[in-house]
């Protein structure tokens, strides 16, 4: 058996420990059981790409082609996207609409694709808010209009409960 293991990709010093920790010790905990490791992550300066953790690792950007790429050459029977935070789930996603998972017989592992699903759609964001917002804080609540607002600071996602706001006025996150 083969596992992919996608990791969380750019970070900064501070964020997205958790991730690499996690990671790290999925890839010696699945191969302790004999299972073979494929890691993708686009950030060489973390400690799950070190060499020796996995068993093959690929230091590549996180997208869909270049996972497909490599989901076509390693063949894995299992993907799990979860130890590489939303940029894995995203993916993850991604990979299952695109028909590539189903295409290669790869099987996600840990979270189901339709619980990942249903907890985006739960979440409310309008689809013009996917990606990350750069502007003043006037600019985000004026093309809100009367939208909830999820609102949460890139460096803590993890650890921030989300919080739905109606309020007139946002104030970004500042993390010291």
């Amino acid at each position: 058996m083969k596992v992919l293991i996608i990791g969380s990709g750019p970070i900064t010093i501070g964020q997205a420990a958790e991730f690499d920790y996690a990671g790290s010790q999925a890839c010696r905990a699945l191969r302790e059981e004999g299972i073979e490791t494929v890691l993708v992550n686009s950030n060489p300066a973390t400690i799950m790409t070190d060499p020796g953790v996995a068993d093959v690792t690929y230091i590549e950007p996180l997208t869909v082609e270049v996972l497909e790429r490599i989901i076509a050459k390693e063949r894995p029977s299992g993907l799990l996207p979860t130890l590489g935070g939303q940029t894995g789930l995203n993916l993850a996603v991604a990979l299952a609409e695109a028909g590539i998972l189903e295409r290669y017989g790869v099987r996600l592992l840990g979270t189901p694709l339709s619980a990942i699903q249903q907890a985006e759609a739960q979440l409310g964001v309008p689809a013009s808010l996917s990606g990350a917002f750069q502007g003043t804080a006037q600019a985000f609540q004026d093309s809100l209009a009367s939208e909830p607002l999820l609102v949460a600071s890139a460096l803590v996602v993890i650890y921030l409960i989300l919080g739905m706001l109606y309020e007139s006025y946002i104030h970004p996150l500042t993390i010291l």
